[in-house]
Parts: C-alpha cells; structure tokens; sequence
C-alpha cells in the first residue's frame, strides 16, 4: 500500500512539474517564433494565424494533462460559443488556467492583456501576433476591443479583474460593461467551477495541490447592456455570487435594469447561451399594437399548422391569402369563424409576397396597430419565438426586430450561399448598419414607417420585398436588432412547398440590388456623414458616462486583466 501511494505520489510530482516546464519551454519557443511572424507577415494574417496557433498550443497541452489522470475537465459547454459573432465572454477568475480554457475551446476570441506582458520581447510575441489588447490606456483599450467586437469576434474579459482572492467572486470591475455597452454587444456569462485553490490569487507557483485537480464550465444568461451601468455592474455581480454558491434556486430572475434612454437602441434584455430572450411569458392577451401577418399563397396544409402553432403564441394573427388555388382560403375563413383571435383577408389574385403584407399593413393601421411580425406560411419559420420578438420591439419600438436564421442540414446550400451574397450587398447599401440578414422573412416592423417606404413605391411587391424593406428602413435611420431563429427547410414528401424560382427570383433580387446601389451612391455622403457622427458621439458620450460612473465607485483599476 505504501509503495503504491509513493508511485502515485512520485506520478503526480511528475506531471505537476513537468507540465509547468512544457508550458514555459513551448510558450518561449512559441514567443520567439511568434514575433518573427509578427514582423514578416501581412498585417491581416497575423490576428488569425496567432489566435489558431495559441488555441492549438492550449488544446495540446489540455490534452495531455487530461490524459495524464491528474487533470479532469468538463468544458464542454464553452464549444457552443464557437463561431458566435461579436459578444464578451466574462468568466469568473478562479485561476491562471481559465484563460486557457477559454482559449483553447474559442481559438478566435481576443483578450485584454498587461501592457507588461504585451511588451515583453518573449512572453509577448504570441499576443501581438495574435492581436490581443494592451490595456496600458483606459480610452485606447476600450475602443480597440469594442471594434474587436464589432468586427464579429468575441472578446474575453474576467469581471473581477484578477483572480479570485476570496470566493466566490471580487468586486467586480467596470471595464467589461463599459466596453459591451459601447460596442453594444451582449455579454455571455461563464461560470468556472474547481475544488481546489491551485494557481489561484496567492497560491505559490510550485506548491503541489492535491490531485486529480477537477475544473467544469457552464454557460449562465447572456445580457446586453442598457441603462445605469453601476446598478448594472452590482447586479451581475450579486448573480455570479448566487450562482457559484449554489443560492441560484432561491434568487429571483434577473430583470431589466432600466427602461431605455429616448433614442437609444439596445434593449437590457436576458438572453440564455443561444441567444434567446429569457424569462419571456407566453400570453394570450390581445395585443392592440403588435400583430403577426401571415401572407400565404397556395402553400397547402403547412398554412394550416404554421397558423394553428402561431395563434398558440400570439393574439391576434392575420393571415393575408394571396390568390391560392389550393382551396387554404376556405379552410382559413372556416377556423377563423370559430377563433376571434384569427383573421383572414383573401385576394382576387396572386400579387406577390410584398403586395399581401402591404394590404396587411394597410388595414391594421386603420385599426390602430403599430407593429406587425411577418412570418412565412410554409412553416419554416419559428411560431415559439414570436412572443420574443414582440416582447423586444415593446422595448425597442423604433427598431427593426431581424430574425438571423440558424440553419440546420435541410437548408439547400446554394441558398445558402445565395443568401450571404444577397448579405453582403445589403450591408454595403447601409454602411454595414448592422443587418444581420436581409432576407429572412421573420421580423417585426414599426407599420407606419413600413408604408411610408411602400407606399411611394412600386417595386417590394415579390420576392425583393424583404430586402428592400430592411434596406429603405435603415436608410430612414431605424436601428436594427439581431435575434437568432431556426430554419427548417421541409421536403416536398413532408409537406413543404417554395415558390422560389432560381432564375426568375434570382434576376428580380439583381435588377433591385442595382436600384438599391444607385440611390446608395447618392445617398452616401449622407449616410457616411450620420453614421459618423452618430458613431462619435455615442462612443464618447458612453465612455465618458462609463468611466465617471466607474470612479464614482472607487475602481480605480478597472482594465487590470490577467492571462
């Protein structure tokens, strides 16, 4: 028994000693190469290259200590956060390893770093190929990360700003809002969980722990910023003690902070890991401002069911019947006579996509309604997150509430790519205002804006309805607002029916892309000039509240953050 526990005693030596000397051997190595790299590469490989590389390095070494048996990780949970644009990671700060965690299971975020480190001839050659931030200037350091973000990559900030001296959090520091709210970028909350004090605030560098050392990641609510950020900054912090001492159960959900300032665009809305607003009740009252419209043309029994799931989640729903054949009408009026929450307009004729939502919106402004969700018949379209969408342009009415479709494998690939072309021309036409798809039809818009743009016009009557829609809008100055939705693309033996035509559509959504960007030619000293301006004077109007607010609090260390 004795000599059985020495070995393991000897094993467990082994690798707790060995591992600190191949971290430090790899990241010198890895430090020098990286800087010669830094200084021979084009300044728009290095960030990529240098994340990956760092990522690989760190999932290397994960590896092998997990093999090892001393080590047991449960991160599982930080994977889903791959590949998602443009949002914080604030985890807690138990220890010098989370970081790599972080890392090694999200190569392509950005981190703030010491200006010590950063400047290092060795230790900091991975950063600056990598890109990471220096947080040697407070109004530096903020608007480079909050442009990290709103580049489309994810940035990792630890709230406390050093680790955790007494558990289970710090006080937390200002920085981490203060920039989400100048990049208006959610937060997503991470919990990092061990049973041991290793590498933590004071614990000597080579002090053996007791192993096997056991660390788990779960993701928490994801947040966007509005509102007093110090009231902000105080309930997030109350949320991370009750989470990490295990009193989740017994708090009470978190709720807005604070209405939102008059033109103000970001709602403080709680969102969980996938992007979803949470804590939404579903209601069966009837809205008498917002509606769902429902334009449907000969699209057979899924009009039926995509109706039947949508009044489940919303009262009232319209459903305008765009001169179908396939005999919907009659079925619509007749369910419609047995539920006052359901109304159907029927066309002589089919006029287009774009046509059945204008007489929609026409007749629901004459009965007072000021927004309305439009949603596909065919059923692609996800009926569960309507009171989402509602529930978020109550909040925000002046904006446009986007869905950005999450596909899965039934989605054909070449709309998939169709579509991000269709992307990519729609955010130039608007100064990459925000769009996050052009088409996808699940959105809410403000109605009397929505006519003003129609009304004038003879086009958005078909298939470039939605994209034009969003693009004009924008051009008008409403803000949009991203919420992910699911896509499911049926088969024709599953019901599912498209009047997509790739010639005709194709041709139709080209002809509008060119009208659009000869009138964004002319706009453009306009819109560049708003832009900017506005840009500016958000950004400094929030970092100087920000940062007034953070030392009004007494933090006067708020960006210290370690790697």
């Amino acid at each position: 028994m004795n000599i059985r526990r020495t070995a393991r005693a000897a094993y467990e030596s082994f690798w707790h000693y060995f591992g600190f000397v191949y971290f430090g051997a790899v990241g010198a190595l890895y430090g020098i190469v990286a800087s010669v790299l830094h200084l021979i590469l084009p300044a728009r490989l290095c960030a990529p290259l240098g994340r990956r590389l760092i990522g690989f390095l760190f999932r290397g070494f994960l590896r092998m200590m997990t093999a090892s048996g001393v080590v047991k990780l449960d991160l599982s949970a930080l994977d889903v956060l791959r590949g998602q644009p443009g949002f914080v990671i604030a985890p807690n700060h138990p220890c010098l390893l989370d970081a790599v965690f972080v890392i090694a299971h999200v190569p392509e975020v950005s981190c703030i770093m010491k200006a010590e480190i950063w400047n290092n001839v060795v230790l900091g050659g991975g950063a600056r190929l990598a890109g990471y931030i220096r947080n040697d200037s407070t109004n530096s350091m903020v608007r480079a990360s909050a442009q990290e973000l709103r580049d489309g990559r994810p940035l990792l900030v630890f709230p406390e700003g050093t680790r955790t001296r007494r558990g289970p959090v710090n006080q937390f520091k200002g920085g981490f809002a203060l920039i989400a709210k100048v990049a208006r970028a959610p937060i997503q909350t991470v919990f990092i969980e061990t049973d041991s004090p290793f590498l933590g605030k004071g614990w000597p560098l080579l002090k053996k722990p007791r192993f096997p050392l056991v660390y788990r990641a779960r993701l928490g609510k994801r947040l966007t910023v509005d509102g007093d950020l110090k009231a902000f900054i105080h309930q997030l912090e109350v949320y991370y003690r009750d989470e990490l001492s295990g009193h989740a159960a017994q708090r009470p959900a978190l709720v807005p902070l604070a209405p939102p300032r008059p033109g103000r665009v970001s709602p403080t809305k709680l969102l969980d890991a996938s992007g979803r607003l949470d804590h939404l009740p579903r209601t069966q009252v009837v809205s008498g401002t917002h509606l769902v419209l429902i334009p449907s043309y000969n699209t057979g029994e899924k009009v039926v069911e995509t109706v039947r799931d949508a009044r489940s989640h919303w009262n009232p729903v319209w459903v305008v019947v765009d001169g179908s054949t396939d005999g919907t009408a009659e079925q619509l009026r007749e369910m419609a006579t047995r539920d006052a929450g359901l109304r159907v307009f029927t066309l002589p004729r089919n006029q287009g996509k774009g046509a059945a939502v204008l007489h929609g919106l026409r007749e629901a402004v004459a009965q007072g309604y000021t927004h309305a969700l439009t949603m596909d018949a065919d059923g692609q379209h996800p009926a569960a997150r309507i009171p989402e969408f509602m529930a978020a342009s109550e909040h925000a009415p002046e904006a446009l509430i986007l869905g950005k479709p999450v596909f899965d494998a039934s989605a054909p690939r070449a709309r998939v790519i169709g579509r991000r072309v269709s992307n990519g021309w729609a955010n130039l036409e608007t100064l990459w205002a925000g769009i996050g798809d052009s088409l996808f039809g699940f959105r809410v818009y403000p109605i009397r804006p929505m006519l003003a743009v129609m009304e004038v016009r003879r086009w958005m009557r078909r298939f470039d309805f939605d994209v034009e829609a969003v693009v004009r809008l924008v051009w008008r100055g409403l803000p949009p607002i991203n919420l992910p939705a699911p896509v499911r693309y049926f088969r024709p033996e599953e019901g599912g029916v498209s009047h997509f035509n790739y010639v005709r559509d194709n041709l139709l959504l080209s002809w509008m892309h060119a009208r659009l960007l000869a009138e964004f030619l002319l706009r453009l000293p306009w819109l560049a000039w708003r832009r900017a301006c506005k840009a500016a004077y958000d950004e400094s109007e929030t970092i100087q509240e920000g940062a007034f607010e953070i030392q009004r609090s007494g933090d006067t260390a708020t960006h210290q953050q370690e790697l």
